[in-house]
């Protein structure tokens, strides 16, 4: 039995990454296999120092919770469609300020191993991590698998 922790953001790469573990999932004699997909919910902190910040943070709150939810209504409904019901897979979205929080969230789950997919801009995207699969990839105390 493995226990796949996936970090999804929406993204095609949180996407193809989602793609390789149902594959890996739908074609693995392992009964009792689960997946948790995770999103962080990235929570910016009010400052009583400036007011007009204050404002545009909560704002930028409203909008991150919102999406956060349009996100887990899609993966959700992936999730229906593609894994037979003896597939164990649920989804969890995490509020996060910092990379300790999403590291300890993950320590929380206790993976077998972490999926993420990679991130980047422009030409080299496919020579770099993006920061967020660095991050995990160099703090998980788990094994970490990044799907380009």
């Amino acid at each position: 039995m493995v226990n796949y922790l996936l970090c999804v953001d929406g993204s095609d790469n949180s996407n193809r990454a989602l793609q390789f573990i149902k594959n890996k999932l739908l074609n693995s004699n392992n009964k009792g296999d689960k997946i948790t997909l995770m999103h962080f919910v990235h929570r910016i902190e009010n400052s009583w120092l400036n007011p007009i910040s204050d404002n545009l943070n909560k704002l930028s709150n409203i909008e991150e919770e919102q999406k956060s939810k349009d996100l887990e209504k899609n993966y959700i409904e992936k999730c229906k469609k593609s894994f037979p019901d003896e597939i164990q897979w649920r989804y969890i979205s995490i509020i996060k300020e910092n990379a300790e929080d999403v590291i300890e969230a993950i320590k929380e789950q206790n993976p077998d191993i972490v999926v993420v997919g990679t991130r980047g801009n422009g030409f080299l995207k496919k020579m770099f991590l993006g920061s967020f699969s660095e991050m995990v990839l160099k703090h998980s105390p788990y094994p970490v698998l990044i799907i380009p």
